[in-house]
């Protein structure tokens, strides 16, 4: 699939444009030049057409901190995987010296570009600013308005034609398999971005020592050992209390949220050094809410004691028992200790989550555990299980007919699901959840 950058320097509408493009808020979008910190990945489909599009961060003429300079870093490597670069600029307000930096380095790299003046709702307010903007050498830019959505067919159109030119296949083809979707989620600053660019091999995320740098999720799919898994690292999700509302923090909580539930698998990851906070336990809480498979990370190993290690262990079992299931994996990203372990972990938990139990096996059980543990109830009457049968996966989701739901206390389910991980499988990673049903 042809892959297409927007490139322009802080606050000219390139996320604005991409989310126009691929049909939805993925990009964080806000007045503040610098809001995109990584680059976001969409796909674009138009008229049985599609191409990937990435929406790069800003690029400072000066970068005044850390984080600036590795703004300007990573888009600038990222424009060689470009097959066509969109040079985004504002046509209202007109060219600044960042935009004559970056069209000087663009002509240099000799890469495909479609000139485009953003912002430019009449004729009239692009006259402003047109000598200057004609004056940058790339000739007359398609004029469009992605918050109104302006010319935006006419720019898909030249987008496509130029691809097609250049020998790009566009047209859509089979829906390819589906990959496994790994989330990689935690607090601010607790080495998540190291983590995703250790899998990935490449600095496609941000990794400073500034808390909160990731902002957007950032995808990257990859094939380990013949199945396909895209990795999303996600910004630190704090307390509701600590992130106001519609601040740029506020819409990266939500996409961290959203990176959960479209995932099938969370490796949560936790600061050795901090141990495991209130807000550790509601993110598990949130992947076990949504039937997510988890794996437990202590990044930054490196930094503690034997004895530290087995005290987070006890942590674990006392303030994560509800996800007591998953692997507990320490790593420090530096160094590559336990990212080996981690990707083990990763596809072992892969194929748990899709592990049926065969209905003859799953009775069994369920009847053994019956008579050895006899269901509760209330006063003269008792519960009954008839019959058990596994429905669906992603997570192992198991229908139990019985007499009546009410009578089945969350304990005694408790012990449905242990008996299965001990007779059967033990689902490292994976929740099994019981829907309980009253037989007819």
């Amino acid at each position: 699939m042809a892959t297409v950058l927007i490139i322009g320097r802080p606050n000219v509408g390139k996320s604005t444009l991409f989310n126009r493009l691929v049909g939805g808020r993925k990009a964080i979008v806000d007045d503040i030049p610098g809001v995109t910190r990584d680059f976001t990945v969409g796909r674009v489909n138009w008229q049985q057409k599609t191409f990937q599009l990435v929406d790069t961060c800003g690029l400072f003429e000066n970068p005044e901190n850390i984080v600036e300079e590795k703004m300007k870093e990573v888009t600038l490597e990222l424009l060689g995987e470009g097959d066509l670069l969109i040079f985004l600029v504002d046509g209202r307000q007109g060219v600044t010296s960042a935009d004559i930096e970056l069209s000087d380095y663009l002509r240099r790299q000799k890469k495909e570009i479609v000139f485009v003046a953003n912002k430019v709702e009449s004729e009239g307010a692009f006259y402003t600013a047109a000598n200057d903007i004609y004056a940058l050498g790339f000739g007359d830019p398609i004029k469009i308005s992605a918050a109104h959505g302006l010319n935006i067919d006419g720019l898909i159109d030249e987008i496509f034609e130029r691809l097609e030119k250049l020998g790009h296949s566009v047209h859509i083809e089979e829906e390819e398999q589906s990959s496994l979707r790994v989330a990689i989620v935690g607090r601010p600053n607790a080495g998540k971005s190291s983590i995703f660019n250790w899998i990935v091999g490449s600095p496609r995320s941000l990794v400073t020592e500034v808390a909160g740098t990731t902002r957007d999720t950032v995808d990257e799919t990859l094939t380990i050992d013949g199945k396909a898994m895209t990795f999303i690292d996600t910004a630190g999700i704090r307390k509701k209390s600590k992130v106001k509302v519609m601040n740029v923090e506020y819409y990266s909580v939500m996409r961290a949220i959203d990176a959960i539930e479209r995932s099938d698998v969370i490796v949560m990851v936790i600061d050795s050094t901090e141990g495991v906070g209130n807000q550790d336990q509601r993110i598990a809480g949130l992947a076990e809410k949504n039937g997510k498979a988890t794996i437990l990370v202590f990044n930054k190993s490196d930094l503690i004691d034997e004895r530290r290690r087995k005290a987070l262990i006890r942590t674990v079992k006392q303030d994560l028992y509800f996800i007591d299931y998953s692997p507990v994996i320490f790593t420090s990203a530096i160094s590559g200790k336990g990212m080996d372990l981690l990707i083990d972990s990763i596809k072992l938990v892969s194929e748990k989550i899709d592990l049926r139990i065969p209905t003859p096996l799953l009775n069994t059980l369920l009847s053994r555990y019956s008579e050895t543990t006899p269901p509760p109830g209330k006063g003269k009457k008792r519960g009954k299980i008839y019959y058990g049968s596994h429905i669906s996966g992603r997570p192992p989701l198991i229908m139990l007919n019985v007499n009546d739901p009410d009578l089945f206390t969350e304990t005694y389910l408790r012990g449905i699901r242990n008996t299965i991980r001990q007779n059967f499988d033990r689902y490292e990673g994976t929740p099994v959840f019981l829907k309980l049903r009253r037989k007819r």
